[in-house]
Formats: structure tokens, sequence, C-alpha cells
């Protein structure tokens, strides 16, 4: 009898250790282990966008995304990427360099004339979409000239009202329309940076520190293609690049990765 029970007692120990075994080795369970993600929360990223192009600072930007092997962002105006040859032949470059994603900035760029621009959503919109097809422009990520403002999905954000209609406008037909959080400003004359390369780290640092950027741990600087004309190797662009990648916990990256 005792011989009897001992042998189903030991049964349904072995159909217990057999289930044991089966959980842990379900590809179930080891699905669900490796899509767990690994979160490095010590990576900053930073996402450079440049505005305006192309224009003559627009050969050494390239050059120097090719040197550096970095990815950036440019908003392209149609009106100067079809203005001379050579603003074609600097378009090209962009779109022809897999580092580079282009993005819209419109065609006219307002005539700069912002306010009377905004006054009209649906003629802001027609400008978007001329310049999409007109430059076969691949992405559809837009910034709206003189706005900072922002329509992605759970996400609106205005600087100033007028442009707001636009920018609904323009998502609900497609494109992300990305702002900024941080600029690197510049003399309207000379193209020369206001802030020192220094200054830029030191705002970098700051923001995010503070956790006052659009997204924690994700930066979106501003800048122009002008800034950049006179020589790669002096620039203050390869400056600020080295800089971000001897902190090492920078990753500079496409807005394409920007979460949602």
């Amino acid at each position: 009898m005792k011989q009897t029970i001992f042998s189903v007692l030991l049964f349904f120990v072995c159909i217990s250790c057999s289930e044991d075994n089966a959980k842990s080795e379900s590809p179930v369970n080891n699905k669900a282990s490796a899509l767990e993600p690994l979160r490095d929360t010590t990576t900053r990223y930073i996402y450079l966008t440049f505005d305006d192009g192309p224009l003559d600072g627009s050969e050494d930007i390239d050059d120097a995304v090719t040197k550096e092997n970095i990815k950036i962002n440019v908003f392209i105006v149609g009106q100067h990427a079809q203005s001379t040859k050579k603003m074609r032949r600097y378009y090209q470059l962009y779109l022809n360099n897999p580092l580079i994603e282009v993005g819209n900035h419109s065609f006219s760029h307002a005539h700069n004339q912002y306010e009377k621009f905004y006054e009209n959503p649906q003629n802001v919109l027609q400008d978007f979409l001329k310049c999409q097809d007109q430059l076969k422009i691949p992405n559809k990520y837009a910034r709206q000239p003189g706005r900072n403002q922002w329509r992605l999905k759970d996400t609106s954000i205005n600087d100033v009202r007028s442009g707001s209609q636009s920018a609904d406008l323009l998502y609900k037909n497609g494109f992300k329309v990305f702002g900024w959080d941080i600029e690197w400003q510049h003399d309207s004359k000379t193209g020369t940076p206001v802030q020192t390369v220094d200054d830029m780290i030191e705002i970098i640092e700051k923001r995010l520190n503070e956790k006052k950027t659009v997204r924690p741990g994700h930066l979106v600087l501003l800048s122009h293609d002008e800034m950049f004309r006179n020589g790669w190797e002096e620039s203050e662009l390869k400056q600020l690049i080295e800089k971000l990648k001897a902190k090492g916990n920078y990753r500079l990256e496409h807005l394409s990765k920007y979460p949602e």
C-alpha cells in the first residue's frame, strides 16, 4: 500500500516538473523576454536641422555630414532650390546623400511676409504642396517659415496663433510638422553664428537636464544653411559636432526616428 502511494506521488511530482520545464522553455516566454526593450536612459538624442537651403553653405554641410558620418535634416525652400544651376546641384547633393533627410520649408518662404502668408491657410497648404511636387521631396516633413509650431501624433504646439490653422491643414494632409527646441541664432547679414560653440553646448545640456524639450531626452536644434559657408574645417558646426561626440552620451539622429 505504501509503495502504491509513493508511486502515485512520484507520478504527480514528475508531471509537475515536466510542466515547469515546458514553461521555462516555452517559445512564448522566450519571445516576451526578447521583446523587452533595453533602455539606455543616459543616451541623449540630438536632431540637427538646417532651414532655408539650398544656400551657399549647403555644399559645406553636405561635406560635413559625409566626413563626420552624422545624420541631419534639412528643410528646403522651393524657390531657392530652383533659383540657379548651382543651387539645383546643391539640392541634388542633399537628395543623393543617405545621411541627409530632406523636408519641406515651403516653396516661397512666405516671401518673408509671414502675417500676410498665414492669413490664408489653404494657400499655405498649396505652397507646400507645390514645393513637395516640384522638388519631388521624398519625405513629408514640414517646417513652417517663421513659425515654431508642431503637429505630431497627440502633439499640437503653437508659438503664436498665426499659422496654427495652416499647421493643422498640413498635418491633415499627411505632413509631420516640426518646430524646434533651441535655435542657433545667426547674423542675418553675414550669416555668422551669434552664440559660440561652448554657449550652444551649455544651452543644450541645460535644456535637456531641465527636461524643457518637447520630448524628454530628445532635442531638436534649428540652424540655417547660410551659417556655414566659410569652409568646413574652420566652421563652428564642425566644432559643435566634435564636442557632442566627445561627450559620449549624445546620438545624432534623423527626425524619422523622433518619437511620436
